[in-house]
């Protein structure tokens, strides 16, 4: 679902699908918060994967709901908009940007920042609602529980209300019923309007009620790092930094780098800095001209020398070949796809 820019409610959308392939379930998986960015996904756990989602835009909100028989590991880019998931069944924690989310919590991460995301060995289904920020700041602070002094763009893990719970988890699997036996019903505005005001009450109730659990030291000090790491690679972008130059513009010890990133990027510090590399090359090559520019020299320009395995990292990056991204620009400048960054790689 698309946010409206002017507050207005957008044609209601239902898309169901099952699947076998865990990277495409993984991919579309992400996508369940409306908005968010695929960066990555882990490989899943089994001999066989089985999986199925469902994805439903009601007035202004988005529903989805996703189930697989294998663990896997995701990493994205949070919507600017206010995310709230949560499980629909009892399962074991999983782990979420450095929190241990259970299925009595009801997680909202940072807006428009990134999330790692590990499942248990034996996932369960969970649920993820995307709501804009005003329609949220529409009812208050005091009716939404959302602490005005904490800042919009920290992470919060609200205990819920286990009658309140329910309901939520009883009204989104309607939905996800709805979307598979009679989608009609949820494509009609009315119905799809009234559904979406039930589901906020509901939703508010656990907000309201709920015990939000404030962030911890441990967790807002490792986000703080990753964020210098984050700063330092874009002052130095060109620069092919040594984990010990890493360390020192962060301010940190090795050990200490490391588990952060492992934590909120489900990769070593070395293995980001490299990706951060990659996606410098790719928008190089997206912008420059074809036939003037030559792959090597932009490849050796962000510090990649060996480019055999350049080529490698490249391709299992972004699922294409740099000279391929390169050939895009062919086409007249109107012509060109807008590329979004995605690391269709194993985590």
């Amino acid at each position: 679902m698309t946010n409206d820019q002017q507050g207005t409610a957008v044609l209601p959308e239902v898309h169901v699908a099952a699947y076998t392939d865990p990277g495409a379930y993984a991919f579309e998986a992400i996508k369940l918060a409306a908005g968010a960015n695929v960066l990555g996904f882990g490989s899943a756990i089994g001999k066989s994967f089985r999986a199925r989602l469902a994805r439903v835009s009601l007035d202004r909100l988005s529903i989805g709901l996703g189930r697989s028989s294998s663990s896997l590991t995701l990493s994205s880019g949070v919507p600017n908009a206010h995310v709230f998931m949560f499980a629909t069944e009892p399962f074991a924690a999983r782990r979420i940007s450095g929190w241990t989310v259970g299925h009595q919590h009801i997680f909202h991460p940072r807006p428009n920042d990134l999330a790692f995301a590990t499942t248990p060995r034996q996932p369960g289904p969970s649920a993820v609602i995307t709501v804009p920020f005003d329609l949220l700041a529409a009812h208050g602070a005091g009716d939404t529980g959302l602490d005005p002094n904490v800042p919009e763009h920290d992470d919060r893990l609200f205990l819920a209300p286990e009658v309140h719970r329910t309901r939520l988890i009883s009204l989104v699997n309607d939905v996800e019923r709805l979307a598979r036996e009679e989608p009609w019903v949820v494509q009609m505005p009315e119905p799809s309007k009234a559904l979406a005001g039930t589901i906020m009450e509901a939703l508010l109730a656990c907000l309201t009620l709920g015990a939000p659990i404030r962030d911890r030291t441990a967790p807002g000090r490792q986000r703080e790092i990753v964020a210098r790491l984050k700063r330092a690679l874009l002052e130095r972008p060109e620069e092919m930094l040594s984990l010990p130059d890493l360390c020192a513009e962060v301010g940190v010890a090795q050990r200490t780098l490391n588990l952060a990133c492992q934590e909120f990027l489900g990769q070593g510090a070395m293995q980001f800095a490299r990706a951060c590399r990659l996606d410098h090359v790719r928008q190089k090559l997206i912008v420059s001209d074809p036939v003037s520019t030559q792959v090597t020299i932009v490849a050796m320009q962000y510090g990649f020398w060996e480019l055999g395995r350049f080529a490698q990292a490249y391709r299992l990056r972004f699922g294409e070949r740099p000279s391929e991204t390169l050939r895009r620009n062919a086409a007249p400048a109107g012509l060109r796809q807008d590329i979004q960054t995605v690391h269709a790689g194993i985590a």
